[in-house]
């Protein structure tokens, strides 16, 4: 498949000055890029060649354009990391080529500038997900074309012990531990670990 391919495929996923350079790199490699439907804990994939398969990458399909290209670029750096490195891990050398890639992307002037302000500012200090970045993820999601109801909001915004629906299911919000907030479902009092900016549907403020 060459880049023209490539560009023609991707070309509704990626922002448009980008996608001639995303496709050479796509052909360089033999990647195969697979569109993923929207998945909870992860927005892509890596996986390294085998005797019977090339580089694969998988990205939601879901994702705004600019998300879109910083995930695709988060792969292709453990790509890079594996080729000529060896390494597979969220290392010195996986930032290294990410930090590159979000550069040179940064020059071509493939993002809008509030998204270019908030990856200066991830550069410096990256982590292993790139969403766990909430000044990042706060400004790439201003770019989806999801429309929220009037009680639909990011887990961030609820107060302590607040309320919420989310998946049709009642969870009340327990309070941020590290990156994550802690939440129990009322029907079965398990607790789980929510993304600070899932959008959930407030129900009630609960007691303090």
């Amino acid at each position: 498949m060459d880049n023209q391919s490539n560009s023609f495929i991707l070309k509704d996923y990626l922002p448009e000055n980008a996608l001639e350079e995303i496709g050479e790199m796509i052909d360089k490699y033999q990647v195969t890029i697979r569109l993923a439907k929207n998945r909870k804990r992860v927005n892509g994939t890596y996986s390294r060649p085998t005797k019977h398969y090339s580089h694969r990458i998988s990205i939601n399909q879901n994702l705004n354009p600019y998300a879109f290209l910083i995930t695709l670029l988060h792969e292709f750096a453990h790509l890079y990391a594996w080729v000529y490195d060896r390494s597979f891990r969220h290392n010195i050398a996986w930032k290294k080529h990410f930090t590159t890639l979000l550069l040179h992307f940064i020059h071509l002037k493939s993002f809008p500038k509030d998204v270019e302000t908030a990856l200066f500012s991830h550069i410096n200090n990256m982590k292993s997900s790139d969403f766990l970045d909430l000044h990042l993820s706060r400004t790439l999601q201003t770019y989806d074309k999801v429309v929220l109801r009037e009680d639909e909001m990011p887990l961030s915004d609820l107060p302590v012990n607040a309320y919420f629906t989310y998946n049709g299911k009642m969870y009340v919000n327990k309070g941020i531990i590290r990156k994550y907030y802690l939440c129990k479902d009322i029907k079965t009092s398990k607790k789980y670990r929510f993304h600070p900016l899932a959008i959930v549907r407030f129900v009630a403020k609960g007691e303090k």
